[in-house]
């Protein structure tokens, strides 16, 4: 199972379009950001955020090759730098939807992106509900016991 964040425009005055603009974003290794690095980002449609990126990556391997270092050495900080944009690709995605006005709307846990789409949307139709009303004061309510913080050491009583 995967777990999606699902984010929404901020700027969106209908609620109804909000939804539909809904963007989920899958948390875990990407390939795609793993052999594309920066191209990733901005086929996501995050150019800015990708040309920036795009222009440190080039930066980084620039200094590499000019400082004259083996080209095994080389080919490791290419693999580190690639390894990084597939470990991170989702972070920086979720960095870009944060910089263009998207808030943080939820956390799904499904299979694939359609089924949190479809869990998302069930669980925001059923929030629409009416919460269930609060017990009077005659109904019974079991309570947990009077520490409420369990798996800690009790405070010492008397003296030490």
């Amino acid at each position: 199972m995967a777990c999606y964040t699902v984010h929404l425009k901020t700027r969106i005055a209908d609620p109804d379009l909000a939804r539909e603009k809904a963007v989920f974003v899958r948390d875990g290794w990407n390939v795609a950001a793993f052999g594309f690095g920066p191209f990733w980002l901005i086929a996501k449609g995050h150019a800015v955020t990708g040309v920036i990126a795009l222009l440190l990556q080039l930066a980084l391997l620039g200094i590499v090759a000019a400082l004259g270092l083996p080209p095994g050495f080389q080919l490791a900080v290419m693999g580190l730098i690639s390894l990084s944009w597939g470990l991170e690709g989702a972070s920086l995605r979720r960095l870009a939807l944060r910089l263009t006005r998207h808030h943080e709307a939820g956390l799904v846990i499904a299979p694939s992106e359609d089924e949190a789409e479809r869990r998302f949307f069930a669980g925001e139709e059923s929030a629409d509900v009416a919460p269930p009303a609060k017990p009077g004061p005659d109904s019974f309510v079991p309570h947990g016991p009077a520490n409420p913080v369990m798996g800690l050491f009790p405070q010492a009583r008397g003296s030490a």
